[in-house]
């Protein structure tokens, strides 16, 4: 553990978010170039920034583990303060793109009449993306956050059992359910999970990761290698379907996340700032890139709509995370501690 910012922070986990959400970027950019400029820096091998996604997955396992191991009993509190993390900025980022959607109309990715505001709002699962594409990811997030949650309510030696539980019924379901099902279904049994249970393992792990560090390099320099083949070759199609996205991903960020923290390395403060804005930068990257791209011109010379667009949304993040999301987050927490505080024994959580 190091002294990062004003709290206590495993700074290798800071990181690692800020490698998940730079990945994640820098597909964006990659999508804009080859939508809106004549000539594209990379090919879809730049699809694989998408494996950004899984790596910040197994982050969640790991940092809600954590944070909670050591919980008993259901915690209206936890729930809370999942809620407070998730919505507040995520309502902001949905509500500027929803005017981005009333002054483009039907330039942008789909038109108004397929948006679905309340299950945008709320991240239900639904058939279609929510107004902030990247929220579908939330979806996800939200899912694991309750059965968490849930979970802490149960004796410890059950919840190993049911985890092992939940990763085989995970696993029978990728392979037997039909693509087709309900979208709360495909939630619930998506392949996703096994990198969120990936993560909790990796937190009851960690101190002997260190002895792992070679084979762990190893695993993740073969997942970067097998995933950058996989984009190279079959681009975003391959990507959506998640059966085999996570397969394809899953030693990448499952590897790069269990190496980072058994190798420590040390990196420029402004590494894990970066990885504080991961959250900002998440949310607000797609409405910079848009605006970015069509203020510029067609003919601009690629490289430098990498670097501009790049910089535009790890300042848009910092601005987001000093401005909106950390007076949002203080807020949240106060009304928390007002009508839900804290048992005697935990004063201070």
């Amino acid at each position: 553990m190091q002294e990062h910012g004003r709290h206590t922070t495993i700074v290798e986990i800071q990181h690692l978010r800020m490698v998940a959400v730079l990945l994640v970027v820098l597909a964006h950019i990659h999508q804009a170039d080859a939508r809106f400029f004549t000539t594209t820096l990379l090919d879809q091998t730049a699809y694989f920034g998408f494996a950004g996604v899984d790596v910040f997955f197994v982050l969640s396992g790991f940092i809600i583990h954590h944070l909670y191991r050591d919980r008993r009993g259901l915690d209206v509190r936890y729930f809370l303060k999942r809620l407070n993390r998730i919505f507040p900025l995520y309502w902001i980022f949905t509500g500027l793109t929803l005017a981005g959607y009333l002054v483009f109309g039907d330039s942008l990715t789909r038109s108004f009449a397929e948006l679905d505001l309340i299950a945008s709002l709320t991240l239900i699962p639904h058939h279609d993306l929510p107004i902030l594409l990247v929220g579908w990811t939330l979806t996800h997030e939200l899912y694991f956050y309750a059965l968490f949650g849930l979970a802490l309510a149960l004796p410890p030696v059950w919840r190993v059992r049911a985890a092992g539980l939940w990763a085989a019924a995970t696993i029978a379901a990728t392979v037997l359910m039909p693509r087709d099902v309900s979208p709360w279904l495909s939630v619930a049994f998506s392949p996703f999970n096994l990198l969120f249970l990936s993560g909790i393992a990796l937190s009851v792990l960690r101190d002997r990761l260190p002895a792992w560090r070679w084979p762990l390099t190893v695993v993740a320099l073969a997942g970067m290698i097998g995933g950058l083949v996989w984009t190279h070759g079959g681009g975003l199609d391959a990507i959506d379907a998640a059966a085999l996205r996570v397969p394809v991903f899953a030693p990448f960020a499952i590897g790069i996340t269990a190496g980072w923290l058994a190798w420590k390395p040390h990196l420029p403060a402004l590494a894990a700032r970066i990885g504080d804005w991961s959250y900002a930068i998440y949310l607000g990257h797609l409405l910079a890139i848009s605006a970015l791209a069509r203020l510029l011109p067609e003919s601009l010379w690629s490289p430098l709509f990498y670097l501009l667009a790049l910089a535009a949304c790890i300042t848009l993040g910092w601005l987001t995370h000093i401005a909106v999301e950390m007076p949002l987050l203080k807020a949240g927490r106060r009304l928390i501690d007002r009508y839900a505080p804290p048992p005697r024994d935990r004063a201070g959580d």
